[in-house]
């Protein structure tokens, strides 16, 4: 019998385990293929595992043998190859310039991309792709981790639309108030990846506490229009939520020189 001190392990793990391992090699040849033919195969893989089985609390488990150890079953299994062919028809494109790696999400727990990467997830469009296709997706990550993980779709898009935006975090360039319509005033920032166009129900602006219309609203740039008796003498706060995940906050000096 294997010592008591060995860490034991479920074949489902194991095999998770292999097959994500597979799945990077696959993805990486895939982008190789992009530039050249494929130059080398592996025909034939196989591998044998002398393990003592254990079933326990309704799961079965597994001891690996140390040198020496008598009574150990025999796991044995193979790996065949497959031609550049039927890689590009598998696997998955090259990851796209906009899209994020699950491995960049840092408010993901590891066992939830350790979940989701052993079927095969592993960017935000994989996780995409399973919505458009109506995979449970709650329920997929219940039970490849064992009942703890309770995250739903909803959560997992949350997090990956944050992280999306943490990647393209929004820059203020330059500030200009200037006369709008009538007696009212135009405050314009101008910058990069401002505004998002699919954001609904945003941007909003405040200046002091109060809202402003935006008359303009794109990833360049922004416009705000408000009346005079909207700023102060002396600095103004202005808070613009550009989505649910991004907020800038800055101070304006009050229209005294347009008088």
């Amino acid at each position: 019998m294997p010592a008591a001190t060995a860490e034991a392990w479920k074949l489902e793990s194991f095999l998770d385990s292999l097959i994500v391992e597979l799945d990077r090699a696959q993805d990486t040849l895939s982008v190789k293929g992009v530039t050249r033919k494929l130059t080398y195969a592996v025909q034939d893989v196989a591998v044998d595992l002398f393990v003592f089985p254990r079933y326990e609390e309704g799961r079965l488990r597994f001891n690996v043998a140390k040198p020496g150890e008598e009574g150990a079953s025999k796991i044995s299994f193979s790996l065949g190859s497959i031609t550049d062919r039927q890689i590009q028809e598998t696997g998955n494109r090259p990851p796209a310039e906009d899209d994020i790696s699950l491995d960049d999400v840092e408010d993901l727990s590891p066992e939830v991309k350790t979940s989701l990467q052993s079927v095969g997830v592993r960017s935000a469009r994989d996780v995409e792709r399973l919505s458009e296709r109506q995979v449970d997706v709650g329920k997929l990550l219940s039970e490849k981790s064992g009942g703890t993980s309770k995250v739903g779709y909803t959560d997992l898009a949350a997090i990956i639309n944050k992280a999306r935006r943490r990647q393209n975090a929004p820059k203020v360039a330059s500030l200009s108030l200037g006369r709008h319509e009538g007696a009212r005033l135009a405050l314009s920032i101008d910058g990069e990846n401002l505004a998002v166009a699919s954001a609904e129900g945003f941007p909003l602006a405040f200046v002091n506490d109060r809202p402003v219309d935006i008359v303009e609203a794109g990833p360049g740039r922004l416009r705000l229009a408000l009346d005079r008796d909207q700023l102060s003498a002396g600095d103004n706060m202005v808070r613009i939520a550009l989505d649910p995940y991004a907020v800038v906050d800055f101070a304006v000096v009050g229209p005294e020189a347009l008088q």
